[in-house]
Formats: structure tokens, sequence, C-alpha cells
């Protein structure tokens, strides 16, 4: 019987490659891309990349070894295609990386902020200090040739981005709409933030803005305001990474137009009491089509609230049950919430994060809207303490 000898070269590649298998870094990679509407943070260190992603966004990349046995310092991520993504310079942290299990260890974790430049491939490799590669991995960028766009304060009652909003919008004149921005190249949905820029030859822009996080949410945000005429067609373009992607027609209407109001009123089951339940305001014209931007008067019990906007957030009580009214011009809608305090809130705040005035030439500060809800959780904390001592 003829015996096969294995050649020592090739035994030692093997053993090499058994040693890199079972005692080796297991790189697994993320980035910070939030796809999931919950306004919490997203899930870091899930082990996936979300791509493909949009030309000329920055997100950050996490490098991390699930067998907890690597010190990282001195490691690096390298792109190979720096025209297509760039990486910033590596930070080591040592944080928790949690399992499916619910289990976690602390580990070493590299940080990077990586740019998108232009459409194509990009392969990234996770380098040892002394150079060797142990992981490598590709990007796909795009760039988008359509946007869709969903109003922001739906968001706050339904929580998904599901309700597109029309391919002609209509608009209040000197009301700021406020929109959340999705890319797609064809059928492709394409993630990363920071892309996003707007531009407008109409007359009478008061306000062309876009940012980063807005509702607790780190997103592409758009904010549009025009100061009229109404009944005229005022075309704003959406760019990605300085190229057009679609332009849109926004129809200005004036306060006339407001037909109806419709209160929608997020979903009580399961709250607890004192939680802050909202409903939301939405105007349409005589045709049903929602008409965005318009910041509504509130009354409770006929009780006049002191701000205008489309959210009213109030205490949820079940043993409690109130008249809320909303107006706007000659439109007036009520709905019976459970229970009889709360706040006038807009969905229409600045963007608080990375905001950017598209104008030229003019810098128009925003509103911190995290700091303004905290401000009006306190009050009502002030409200529940009053109560409590009977006041």
């Amino acid at each position: 019987m003829r015996r096969h000898h294995r050649s020592p070269t090739l035994t030692l590649l093997a053993l090499s490659l058994f040693g890199l298998t079972a005692c080796g870094a297991k790189i697994r990679l993320s980035d910070d891309i939030d796809y999931i509407w919950d306004r919490e943070p997203s899930q870091t260190y899930d082990g996936v990349l979300h791509g493909p992603y949009v030309a000329g966004a920055q997100f950050e990349i996490y490098a991390y070894d699930i067998t907890d046995e690597n010190q990282l310092d001195g490691w690096t991520i390298v792109s190979l295609d720096p025209g297509v993504a760039q990486v910033g310079p590596v930070e080591v942290i040592r944080d928790d990386i949690y399992e499916d299990d619910g289990e976690h260890d602390r580990s070493d974790v590299m940080v990077a902020t990586v740019e998108t430049i232009g459409p194509g491939s990009a392969t990234l490799e996770i380098r040892r200090p002394s150079g060797r590669v142990v992981r490598t991995t590709e990007l796909t960028v795009m760039q988008p040739d359509r946007v869709e766009l969903h109003a922001a304060g739906p968001l706050f009652i339904d929580g998904e981005a599901n309700d597109l909003v029309d391919s002609t919008p209509k608009l209040a004149v000197d009301g700021r709409a406020t929109f959340l921005v999705e890319w797609y190249a064809g059928d492709e949905r394409l993630f990363g933030v920071g892309a996003l820029d707007l531009a407008t030859d109409a007359p009478g822009v008061s306000a062309l803005l876009t940012g980063t996080e807005h509702l607790g949410e780190r997103r592409e945000w758009a904010q549009i305001e025009f100061s009229g005429p109404a009944d005229t067609l005022a075309s704003v373009d959406f760019l990605a990474n300085g190229e057009p992607a679609t332009t849109l027609d926004f129809e200005l209407v004036g306060p006339d137009a407001v037909d109806s109001i419709e209160l929608i009123q997020s979903s009580s089951v399961g709250a607890r009491r004192w939680e802050i339940l909202a409903v939301l305001a939405q105007a349409f014209d005589v045709d049903g089509e929602p008409i965005w931007g318009v910041a509504f008067d509130w009354d409770i019990d006929g009780d006049i609230e002191p701000e205008e906007g489309d959210i009213f957030r109030y205490y949820y009580e079940p043993e409690t049950s109130s008249v809320l009214g909303a107006e706007f011009g000659g439109a007036r809608a009520e709905i019976t919430i459970s229970g009889d305090e709360g706040f006038v809130e807009s969905s229409n705040e600045d963007p608080i994060d990375g905001s950017c005035d598209c104008r030229a030439g003019e810098d128009r500060p925003g509103r911190g809207v995290a700091l303004g809800i905290l401000g009006l959780l306190a009050l009502g904390l002030v409200r529940r303490r009053r109560r409590s001592l009977g006041a």
C-alpha cells in the first residue's frame, strides 16, 4: 500500500492556520447607523455593517475582538480605496460587548470615523501593529437618485416611517415643516447621515436647514419654510454629496386652505400612570390632502395653553378624562384624553446637532430640542409635586 507523506511546509501552514482559527483574534465589525425608530441610541455592537452607504456621509465604525484575548492598542483600520471611503485615526476604548444571551465582557474596541467620498467599493483592512492583516471587509458606496420624505410629526405617534409625503407637498406659508429624508438608488435604500444639502431659487425662502439629529434620532433631517406668496410652487433641490438627487415642488398655501384638523393619539395600551403620551394635530385641505408646517392653538377643558405647536404631550391618568382641543383659523378638532395636565411641543424644532443653514451668508442658530424636552419634563415633575401637596 502506498503511503502519502505530508510536506513539512504544508504541515506548518496547516498548524499556523489552525492556530489563527483556534487562538487568534476574531474581529467583528459594526457601525453607528441607527436604522430602528425607537428614540434610543443605535445598537452599537451588533456585528452588522448597515450598508450600502450614501456618498458624502460620515459614520463611526467599530472593530472588536469577541475572544476577549487581544489588546488592540496599535491596531489600525485602513482603506485601500480612499477615493471611495476614507478612515480617520483609530481610538481604542474599553467597553462592554453584549452577546445574544445577554452575557457581556469588557473588551477593547477600535473606533474610527469613516467618510464616504464617492460611489464604488472600498476594501477595509484590520491590521495588527506588525502590519499583518487580520480581517478585511467591503463597503459599498452609492450615489442616490431619489429621496423619500416622511413628516416628523407622525413619527411622534406611530414610531414608524410608513407614510410617504406626497410628491408635491403642501406647505403652510410662514410655517416651518420638518422632514425625515431617506436616500435611495433605484430601489436600494442607502444609509448614513451628513450627505444632505438643500438649495432653491424660489423667492420667499425663510429657512432651508439640514441636521443630523432630531427627536432623539440620528438621521437626515430637512426643515423648510417659505414666507410666500401663497398659491405658488417653490422648488427645492435635495443634494447628496453635492450632487442633485431629486427636486420637489412644495405648494405654498395660506391659512384659509386649512379646511379640517385631525387629532391622532398615541396608544395608551400598557401605559403606566404619569407616563407621557402624545396627541398630534394634522391639518388638511378641502380635498383631504395634508398641509405641513401648521402651528396650532391648544386648550384643555377650555383652559388655553400658552404655546403653539403640532404636538400636545400629557400625563396619563387612567381615571381622569379631559377634552383636548386644537384650532387653526376657523378649523377645530377635539378629542378625549385620560389626563388633565400637559404641555405643547413642536415636531418642527430646529435639529440640535450638525445643523446647517443651506442659505449662504446667513447663520441661523438652532434651538435645543433635547434641552427643551428635558426642561418640559422638569416642569412636569414640578406639577406632579404640587398636586401631591394638594396645590
